[in-house]
């Protein structure tokens, strides 16, 4: 009897442990915190500077997309950079794409454009130089290079909503954001309020390793209009 009752104590125990764990990883405080480490590299002006904070690599995905209408195809452009820590090149690859939902629901989408890209002095470059390429191009620089996070600025911020998955281990923190970088950089007219989303990966929370989605969005009656940047460092043999 007093094994069971002994047993069932230290079970509530542990319960109460989880479930406290779970809370505290749940708070602005704790994700905030986290979201904050993203000063580490917001801004980078010169991208080889990444190898300094990430000697095994690096690899950033960029991906912009736009909608005009509710029933017109979204564009999409996804910029891949891998950063190579034994040659400190910076290269990937671009893909331009079209998507639309037919009349049954399923998405559709097919391949504009897809062309190699570099970083070199600053910029972005595709391996071939035609007019009509550099246009596909959009973007010379990353926003990781214009636009600047900081845990004090962050504070000031409304949040919109947070959360803390334990089965994922992942964690995300949404602001209202209204700021002239991003909105220039997202072809957006006027001071548009977005949406920021930091969403931070199990292995940044659990491992100290640094992995993070930052996302923008901008939706209203005419338009919807997303960017977001991936970055990751890579570990050593990866």
């Amino acid at each position: 009897m007093f094994k069971k009752i002994a047993m069932i104590m230290l079970l509530g125990g542990l319960g109460m442990m989880i479930l406290a764990g779970c809370s505290e990883k749940n708070s602005r405080k704790f994700i905030e915190g986290k979201a904050a480490e993203l000063s580490k590299v917001y801004p980078t002006e010169n991208l080889e500077d990444l190898f300094d904070k990430f000697p095994h690599g690096f690899q950033i995905i960029s991906t912009e997309s736009r909608q005009e209408t509710e029933d017109s195809p979204s564009i999409s452009f996804e910029i891949t950079l891998n950063g190579n820590p034994n040659t400190k090149e910076i290269a990937g690859e671009l893909v331009k794409r079209r998507a639309m939902t037919d009349s049954n629901g399923h998405l559709e989408e097919e391949v504009l454009f897809q062309k190699e890209v570099y970083y070199k002095g600053g910029n972005l470059h595709l391996v071939s130089n035609s007019d009509e390429e550099i246009f596909n191009l959009k973007h010379s620089k990353l926003l990781v290079q214009l636009f600047t996070i900081s845990n004090d600025e962050l504070k000031k911020l409304k949040v919109k909503q947070k959360s803390y998955s334990p089965e994922t281990g992942s964690a995300t923190i949404t602001y209202q954001v209204k700021n002239k970088i991003v909105n220039q950089y997202m072809g957006l007219n006027g001071g548009n309020d977005l949406d920021m989303s930091v969403n931070i990966f199990y292995e940044t929370i659990h491992n100290n390793d640094f992995g993070y989605s930052l996302e923008f969005r901008d939706k209203n009656d005419y338009y919807y209009s997303y960017y977001s940047e991936v970055i990751s460092e890579k570990k050593q043999g990866e």
